[in-house]
């Protein structure tokens, strides 16, 4: 007899509610193995989130998903990866840009955008767009194209408009990302400093500072991309439609679900209806499963935002993480195994950070 659960699609499949009977039942079975003491209502809510999951993983195959390694191929053929991390770095990090930029062009991969924290990544397009077209062409393959930016932290000069004035004339030059690591309200979360200490991007009064708005001006003038960096929805919201005043035509949320930067999917939503971008995170979604909750909540953006929102970027870069193609890889799997359509992963892999980055 065919289980009732074979007439589900993915997307219903993903909705199934938990009955709280079943969560009953599941309190005197369920352990979890920890020194530090769980209150009932954190241990049904983790139920619930763990029954949601097992529904996924075990039904999935009923729900009718099936793909092939070739369409894995065909929608990594062609895409962009906008935000890479490579060995540039004054930390150790999985592999240098160069070895990056070879994985991607045997993949037939368009285009990357390399992220650095405290130097611009624009700096070293020329030099690794020459390497990779050398030796694309020893092995007869299409180089990817190579792109950049400048991070706003401490070692650029903070919110310093001379900075990114002096990264306008390095080719592939397309990001300014505002500060991360060097933010106040990252040392905040990441490392419960509550001094206050960092970068701020808005005054005492809530109003976006001097500084950023001439560096936005840049921006503007220039056609550039302005991305978010580690603070709230409150304060980005405010600087995103202040950069749209002053005629900033593309911008982007970078990891909207990084507990550092958090944003609900209402107010992704409500980036969408003002034309910004956000960050499809395939580190968040494959290696930080409870720091932005994994692939169920990433299918879930997609489902409820739009896929027409999105841009990929991998994130990766990490020593303990895998390399960016093999990362890029399984992101795309992990999406086409969660209903996903390859219509709308073509969208956020190559249609919309085509556009994004002017290549369309």
């Amino acid at each position: 007899m065919m289980d009732k659960h074979e007439k589900f699609s993915m997307q219903e499949l993903m909705q199934i509610a938990v009955p709280e009977d079943r969560v009953d039942r599941l309190m005197d079975t369920v352990v979890f193995d920890t020194d530090e003491p769980i209150s009932d209502e954190v241990k049904r809510y983790l139920i619930r989130q763990q029954v949601k999951y097992v529904n996924i993983q075990y039904a999935r195959f009923l729900a009718g998903i099936h793909f092939t390694q070739d369409d894995v191929d065909e929608l990594l053929a062609g895409s962009i990866d906008i935000h890479a991390h490579g060995g540039s770095e004054p930390f150790e990090r999985i592999m240098l840009e160069d070895d990056m930029l070879k994985d991607f062009t045997r993949a037939g991969m368009r285009a990357t955008v390399i992220k650095t924290w405290y130097t611009p990544s624009a700096s070293r397009n020329a030099m690794l767009q020459k390497n990779i077209n050398q030796w694309a062409e020893e092995q007869g393959l299409e180089p990817v194209k190579v792109f950049g930016g400048i991070t706003l932290n401490q070692s650029v000069g903070g919110l310093n408009p001379n900075a990114v004035e002096r990264c306008l004339k390095y080719p592939g030059m397309k990001y300014v990302w505002l500060p991360m690591v060097d933010s106040y309200h990252h040392r905040k979360i990441v490392y419960d400093d509550q001094t206050g200490s960092g970068i701020h991007i808005l005054d005492a009064n809530g109003k976006v500072l001097p500084e950023l708005q001439e560096i936005m001006r840049i921006v503007a003038d220039n056609d550039l991309i302005l991305a978010s960096g580690h603070y709230p929805y409150k304060e980005t919201s405010v600087v995103f439609e202040e950069a749209i005043k002053l005629g900033v035509k593309h911008l982007e949320v970078v990891h909207p679900a990084h507990i550092h930067s958090k944003t609900t999917i209402a107010e992704m939503k409500q980036y969408a209806q003002e034309g910004v971008k956000l960050m499809l995170s395939g580190l968040g979604t494959l290696a930080f499963p409870l720091h932005e909750s994994g692939p169920y909540y990433a299918a879930r953006m997609i489902h409820e935002v739009g896929a027409d929102h999105f841009v990929y970027g991998s994130d990766f870069g990490q020593i303990h993480n895998p390399r960016h193609i093999i990362g890029n890889r399984w992101m795309i799997q992990i999406l086409l195994a969660y209903g996903v359509s390859k219509e709308d992963i073509a969208k956020i892999f190559k249609t919309n950070p085509a556009k994004h980055l002017g290549l369309e």
